[in-house]
């Protein structure tokens, strides 16, 4: 199953029964204290917080939900997902997932992100967003003729948010006779107005270190395509001032053979966001958690029966030769297929996890499995075991 995880933006607001689930999770709640003991702040009282007029501790609060909201589907779900989306400030988060960060460094990243945008907004008066019921292309086209109205988030068919000066978005909507709903935030984001934002977190990433390997696909707000890990630090400082363009992300996910697309907000927003999409579940409760186990249980039961040897054998197994060495492929494929196979059904260390990785890049270049398919691979096996 070709899976895709969708990660909200900020204004997502959690509820006490969705912190329970989280308390409840070792994993979940360690996340909670390791960001109140990093950053020294009660990140813990803001999770449930109305922080619509806060935007620094807001995304805070929403990186870190999001976290736990991917912690428990690691636990109850436990499907490698071949795409992570992020909407806004969800990108961070989508990034902390395909291990570009660690999820410290993400922590810190949102810190700086979130600071910035607040005293960028201080430094202004009178800036909002409208959900506009309109499609994209409608919207943008009006738009361009404009002043101090841009089209900022392409959510989706039916629906663009608009940014700008309050008095511009009213005059715009009334003109053009549009229907729209005022968001609860005090910043015009994903245009111009956040310049001096993006400029400030991209001077204060000089010397931040990202890794060069990730262990799923990122698609990016900005180009709704892959995400370009060239050049990190001016994709997380662009994206601030870009429009994120949701819908035609959402299509190229489509496009590349996504079959089921799982909705970690705290509500189930994409689901009603993107009505015309098939095949997105819900996971913010009890109800939905079961409805996406009942729909993927086939899946989960074979996951569940394999641990890391046994899925390194499988597939050194499936991949096809296409080495004309036979003497390497004895030496290094057969010895290391056997080294493997001597390992099933014991508890792996971390030492003896990285060796296996090592060990099965090797034969798969041994046996000449083109790169894509080599990094597909270990990226899976990587990811299943953390």
């Amino acid at each position: 199953m070709n899976i895709a995880l969708l990660l909200p933006g900020q204004g997502t607001r959690f509820t006490e029964q969705v912190k329970e689930l989280w308390l409840e999770s070792p994993g979940a709640r360690a996340l909670i204290e390791t960001a109140e003991h990093q950053l020294g702040l009660p990140v813990s009282e803001w999770l449930t917080a109305d922080l619509s007029q806060d935007t620094h501790k807001a995304q805070l609060a929403t990186y870190v939900g999001s976290m736990c909201m991917y912690q428990l589907y690691k636990q109850r779900i436990g499907l490698y997902p071949g795409f992570v989306l992020g909407h806004s400030l969800g990108e961070i988060t989508a990034l902390t997932i395909a291990g570009a960060v660690t999820y410290e460094e993400g922590l810190a990243l949102v810190n700086i992100r979130g600071k910035a945008m607040k005293a960028a907004i201080e430094r202004q008066e009178s800036l909002g967003m409208m959900a506009v019921f309109a499609a994209p292309g409608e919207v943008e086209a009006l738009a361009a003729g404009w002043d101090n109205v841009y089209a900022a988030n392409l959510n989706s068919e039916q629906q663009t948010v608009i940014s700008g000066t309050r008095q511009a978005i009213q005059e715009f909507v009334k003109h053009h006779r549009l229907e729209g709903v005022m968001l609860g935030v005090n910043g015009a984001f994903h245009t111009p107005y956040m310049k001096e934002a993006a400029d400030e977190v991209y001077a204060q990433l000089d010397g931040m270190s990202f890794s060069p390997r990730v262990q799923t696909q990122v698609i990016s707000n900005k180009s709704a395509g892959p995400y370009d890990f060239t050049n990190l630090r001016g994709e997380i400082a662009a994206q601030i001032v870009s429009p994120v363009r949701w819908q035609p992300s959402i299509d190229y996910a489509l496009s590349r053979g996504v079959q089921l697309f799982v909705d970690l907000s705290p509500n189930g927003m994409f689901v009603k966001m993107l009505k015309s999409v098939k095949g997105i579940f819900a996971f913010h409760n009890e109800e939905s958690m079961a409805a996406l186990c009942t729909e993927l249980k086939d899946d989960i039961e074979v996951n569940r029966h394999y641990d890391i040897f046994s899925r390194a054998l499988g597939i050194i197994v499936s991949t096809k030769n296409n080495s004309l060495d036979a003497e390497a492929y004895d030496n290094i494929v057969i010895s290391g297929y056997n080294r493997i196979k001597s390992q099933i059904g014991k508890t792996a260390s971390d030492a003896e996890i990285r060796e296996t990785l090592s060990l099965l890049e090797l034969i798969l270049n041994t046996k000449a499995v083109p790169a894509d398919e080599i990094t597909e691979y270990c990226n899976q096996l990587a990811w299943k075991v953390g």
